[in-house]
């Protein structure tokens, strides 16, 4: 029934817990996972990036995605392969949009991901992540509590 299936971490414990169902999914069905992050764009923090020297520019963008490597390693060592062949994919840019996009393209057939994440005040500000993926997406979304 699946053959594949996107996992978006955030390095919050929702993310994990949904990273370990996302294992035991793919077991059953021999499917292949992606662990996918998503860094927020530094320009979405900063309003004016010109107002910072290039190399802090540069030195937060590294550390970044240094965090986001980090994120998809320590879940690939919590969950344990199980069998399965796990992928992993660091983009940057809006959560929700690229997740949305790299369902499309990656052609999968469910995204399995954390009910609430790391965001904390902008998921009520602005919608949750999980709510807009699982509105948008054109394949199957289970959202783990």
């Amino acid at each position: 029934m699946y053959k594949k299936i996107l996992v978006p971490l955030d390095g919050s414990t929702p993310s994990l817990e949904a990273a370990k169902h996302a294992v035991k999914i793919a077991a059953s069905f021999s499917a292949q996972v992606t662990f996918f992050h998503v860094q927020n764009s530094l320009e979405s923090y900063l309003s004016l990036p010109h107002a910072f020297a290039t190399e802090t520019y540069n030195q937060l963008r590294e550390e970044m995605k240094a965090q986001g490597e980090t994120i998809l390693e320590d879940a690939i060592k919590e969950v344990g392969a199980q069998g399965v062949n796990i992928d992993k994919k660091l983009l940057s840019g809006d959560p929700a949009k690229q997740i949305i996009e790299e369902s499309k393209e990656g052609q999968y057939d469910l995204v399995v991901m954390g009910s609430r994440g790391l965001s904390g005040v902008q998921d009520f500000l602005m919608g949750s992540v999980s709510s807009r993926v699982s509105k948008h997406a054109p394949c199957a979304v289970l959202i783990v509590r």
